[in-house]
């Protein structure tokens, strides 16, 4: 039996900018959907969605037929899973999807855990913005028993435009990470190009038009366009994110014994942001580093 919205009961743990609206485009498309965050703030982002607010992740998980969580790592997903065990809370739960961003060392660790508890595991990755997940125009990569995965296609259809399996085990989650480095480096490249545009006189918007018209185009430098016009750094995703993700990617490349000579140089360029205290600032704030070329000495520059 598929997990369809007329007999579905779905918990859905972290309701950040990412997982808010994912979970209010589930209650939009028919799912009974109960929501979870440790910011209580995030019940009155939720606005008019049909989700239920419960102030108690156990409850949550207690009324759930399939888990969700959407969190900022692996401490967090691998806590709240083990304050749920301790509640006895995911006795009733048959699936659990995993959106959060971690290492396929810690979900393997995670697949182990949950099959003593007798819970199936798809791992979910999302490729877009807050925005994106927004408007369904999300791409999700997904992992797993493949059975599982085509029993949550219906889940999955209803937030994003696309879904995909890609293996039995860790496959979404290496995926994921690698995605998530070429973000992290392909903005630190545009930001490069704007500035040398900039300083051999072109106007942003307009170098940035002309990027759009180029082999180089694709949705998300139109999408991070405004950002660095305006020079607005509004969080769509939050810089101290975008270094967690650096992270994994270098410790995957340790791992597997796979140089990144790039995204080492485009982690330290971040790691000189956060020490400003940019952390929850958009990561495009990448930007106002290059205002201040005392920062950039010892990066690589």
């Amino acid at each position: 039996m598929t997990y369809s919205a007329d007999t579905t009961q779905v918990g859905f743990v972290g309701l950040g900018r990412l997982g808010g609206p994912i979970a209010s485009n589930l209650a939009s498309a028919g799912y009974a959907v109960v929501g979870f965050d440790p910011d209580p703030a995030a019940g009155e982002r939720l606005g008019s969605s049909a989700v239920r607010f419960i102030p108690d992740a156990a409850e949550c998980a207690t009324f759930s037929q399939v888990l969700i969580t959407c969190l900022r790592g692996a401490g967090d997903v691998h806590g709240t899973l083990d304050r749920l065990r301790e509640a006895g809370s995911l006795d009733g739960v048959e699936a659990l999807l995993d959106l959060s961003t971690i290492s396929p060392a810690d979900s393997e660790g995670l697949a182990r855990q949950l099959g003593k508890d007798g819970v199936a595991y798809l791992r979910v990755t999302v490729s877009g913005s807050a925005q994106a997940a927004a408007t369904r125009q999300i791409s999700l990569m997904c992992s797993g028993d493949e059975e599982l995965y085509e029993r949550c296609t219906p889940l999955l259809g209803a937030v994003g435009r696309g879904h995909v399996w890609l293996g039995a085990a860790e496959e979404a989650k290496a995926a994921k990470v690698a995605v998530n480095m070429l973000v992290g480096v392909g903005l630190a490249s545009l930001i490069e190009s704007v500035r040398l545009a900039e300083g051999m006189g072109i106007d942003r918007q307009r170098f940035l038009d002309v990027v759009a018209q180029t082999a180089v185009a694709s949705p998300f430098f139109q999408a991070k366009t405004p950002a660095l016009v305006n020079r607005d750094y509004t969080p769509a995703a939050s810089l101290a994110l975008m270094k967690k993700d650096l992270d994994l990617a270098v410790t995957a490349s340790s791992d597997v014994g796979t140089p990144l000579p790039l995204t080492d140089l485009a982690r330290a360029l971040y790691t000189a942001c956060d020490a400003q205290g940019w952390a929850e600032k958009d990561f495009a704030c990448l930007d106002e580093l290059y205002d201040q070329p005392d920062l950039l000495h010892g990066t690589g520059e």
